[in-house]
């Protein structure tokens, strides 16, 4: 079996997986997946797009330090963009918001957006909302992905400063996230 097509099974498994992935996972939520997936990694090779597709693979199974050794060595938008992701979750959102400036326009944003579209316009934060709440609501008003607002709603949530259900849709945002990235890695592999 291909390396495309056990990287696809794993996200198979992984969109699948509920509960969601917490905003700030304290570590992997399934070390035997956390195993295997960690052996495609000698199957990746030095190719930075199957780098990149076994990085997003353990980031989305909550492994942030091993997800981290292999984006951090991907010199391109989308190494940028899963180590910024992994900056966030792991709470240091300044350094996330600075992979986020490297990463620029990334394709995977526009496809993120049109994506997370009706989940954010279901989203109404009412008059005197925690911020975490109101970021959701210019997240949604705004025309285009913004990584930079979604950090800040993610951090707010995280910091006491949004509602319950804030959290929930800020986790399923980072789940669609993930699964739209990946998706965009997989096709390059």
């Amino acid at each position: 079996m291909s390396l495309r097509a056990k990287a696809e099974e794993w996200m198979r498994q992984l969109e699948a997986r509920r509960p969601l992935l917490p905003l700030a996972p304290e570590g992997p939520a399934d070390r035997t997946a956390d195993e295997a997936i960690g052996k495609l990694q000698a199957e990746a090779g030095d190719d930075p797009d199957a780098q990149a597709v076994v990085s997003g693979l353990l980031l989305w199974n909550g492994n942030l330090d091993r997800s981290h050794t292999i984006s951090q060595g991907i010199e391109n938008p989308t190494g940028s963009y899963w180590h910024g992701i992994m900056h966030r979750m792991e709470g240091d959102y300044w350094n996330s918001k600075y992979w986020f400036r490297r990463v620029g326009r990334h394709p995977a944003m526009s496809r993120l957006h049109d994506a997370a579209r009706d989940l954010l316009a279901s989203f109404r934060p009412g008059a005197g909302a925690p911020e975490a709440d109101r970021l959701i609501g210019k997240l949604a008003a705004a025309g285009e992905w913004e990584p930079f607002l979604f950090v800040d709603a993610v951090e707010a949530q995280v910091l006491g400063r949004g509602s319950d259900g804030a959290r929930a849709l800020l986790e399923e945002l980072q789940h669609l996230e993930m699964a739209v990235l990946l998706k965009y890695c997989l096709e390059r592999v």
